[in-house]
């Protein structure tokens, strides 16, 4: 058994949706005192707080939840304390013990700073550049994560950190808080819902350390 479990998911409704998501939103339609028992519907985006991107989110024919067993998101996994750097390039893991097979999370200053705190989206964050994700994808890491609503800045529509690491497999977790993480080797649980077709899922993310 693991010594800690550490939460590392951002919170549904208090985290901003990227700008242009729909909005979480939680309504009850039965009532305790008319109806002897709760029930609510959501509406929300897929990419909603903690969440993972498959290849289909980017990929035409890409691969989608339903294609991956249950056991593919049961990672080792390594977190990378990335200071106060706000661009982050492949120097953050020079010397890095970093295995083919393994999950890389990166801590930034987002969660120290809690800038995905809400109720407004950011206008500036720490992000993976194209230059790490292909260090990342030659090293054979098989999942990214960050503590951002998106592994990197909005400002370049053609997405190139989210199309490098998809197209070559390489899984995307997004919306997390590691403030609590210790940089370091650690055991990542992130399984999304059960939804074959998903481009990407909500995820209840934790580490055992």
């Amino acid at each position: 058994m693991p010594s800690r479990v550490i939460d590392i998911s951002l919170p549904l409704p208090a985290t901003p949706s990227v700008p242009g998501d729909p909005p979480f939103d939680r309504r009850v339609f039965l009532h305790h005192a008319a109806h002897g028992c709760e029930a609510a519907s959501w509406s929300m985006s897929a990419h909603a707080a903690a969440h993972i991107d498959f290849p289909a989110h980017f990929l035409p024919g890409g691969k989608r939840a339903g294609d991956y067993p249950a056991e593919a998101f049961f990672l080792p996994a390594v977190v990378v304390d990335c200071g106060q750097i706000l661009r982050l390039g492949p120097e953050l893991l020079a010397g890095a013990d970093l295995r083919p097979g393994e999950a890389v999370l990166f801590a930034t200053r987002n969660s120290r700073e809690r800038r995905f705190a809400g109720p407004d989206f950011p206008a500036d964050f720490a992000a993976v550049t194209p230059s790490l994700a292909r260090d990342l994808v030659s090293r054979g890491v098989v999942l990214a994560g960050i503590d951002a609503m998106s592994i990197e800045p909005l400002d370049d529509p053609a997405y190139p950190v989210h199309t490098i690491l998809l197209s070559a497999g390489v899984l995307i977790l997004e919306g997390l808080d590691l403030s609590e993480a210790p940089a370091g080797r650690c055991r990542l649980v992130c399984l999304p819902l059960a939804v074959p077709e998903a481009e990407a899922s909500p995820t209840r993310a934790v580490l055992l350390v």
